[in-house]
């Protein structure tokens, strides 16, 4: 079985990211899979000649779904440069996947969306969820309480039968971004987490939610007065893959990426 992990930037890439690549590329070396990673592919523009603004660079995540470069491969893992393997990782994500598509929700973010202010909201996220059931009568999933969840694009699997059904079977992109801007909702929902959200179901996939420990988040948020930030802790003992969305992560050298990586909190050296 041939397996490859797929990463890339749009830009002048930062330092951070390239500890992501660091981390990521000794991880698939520990595993023994292929890995790649790519600078400045503009893969959106380039290859389909769409310009989506600053949401063009995150559809480069679709690069190998598409890319004849990657039809040998059985399964294919795309993941962002902001993910990091814990140390000394040696398990494989590739034997936990056995869908078309693997991917992880995101359990915190529906019911904080009913209390965000601005551009992504639980409201905004039934206006998206109402249009993806008016054009592609399916309804996408919620939780108990109703909310649209929410699942993370920064880490998807693909296996070669899910591969052949989206190039055969997914919207176009420049379709499903007029749909979205036609609809009047924010120009978030044009995005790749959205598509890929609404391909998977209305398409009918077998998605695989992979446990979360393949993407746990360390994340930024606020109260629901919006007057304190606070950080957000979703790794256990399990963790495999840690997801570093918190602010002033961007601007981290790898020692600093690395210790919120793998150490307890309060061994960080970081507040917001």
């Amino acid at each position: 079985m041939r397996t490859a992990i797929y990463q890339y930037w749009d830009g002048n890439v930062r330092p951070s990211a390239l500890a992501g690549v660091k981390n990521m590329r000794e991880y698939a070396d520990r595993i023994g899979t292929d890995y790649k990673f790519e600078q400045n592919p503009n893969w959106l523009r380039s290859h389909w000649g769409i310009d989506n603004g600053g949401y063009s660079a995150h559809y480069g995540a679709f690069k190998p779904l598409f890319d004849s470069a990657w039809d040998d491969y059985d399964k294919i893992l795309f993941v962002d440069t902001d993910v990091f393997a814990v140390d000394g990782l040696t398990e494989n994500v590739f034997d936990h996947f056995h869908g078309e598509i693997g991917i992880c929700d995101e359990p915190f973010q529906p019911k904080q969306r009913t209390i965000t202010k601005g551009r992504i909201t639980s409201e905004q996220d039934n206006r998206w969820a109402n249009m993806v059931k008016k054009h592609y009568g399916v309804e996408v999933p919620r939780t108990e309480d109703g909310l649209v969840r929410i699942f993370n694009t920064g880490m998807v699997l693909y296996s070669k039968q899910g591969r052949a059904k989206a190039q055969k079977d997914f919207e176009p992109f420049n379709d499903y971004i007029r749909l979205v801007k036609t609809s009047g909702l924010d120009s978030f929902y044009t995005c790749d987490q959205p598509y890929l959200h609404a391909m998977m179901y209305a398409k009918d996939f077998d998605v695989q939610e992979m446990d979360n420990n393949w993407n746990s988040y360390v994340h930024g948020t606020r109260d629901i007065n919006h007057a304190n930030r606070y950080i957000v802790d979703h790794r256990t003992d399990e963790t495999k893959f840690v997801h570093c969305q918190f602010p002033g992560a961007d601007d981290m050298n790898e020692a600093q990426l690395l210790r919120v990586v793998n150490l307890p909190r309060e061994k960080w050296n970081y507040e917001i």
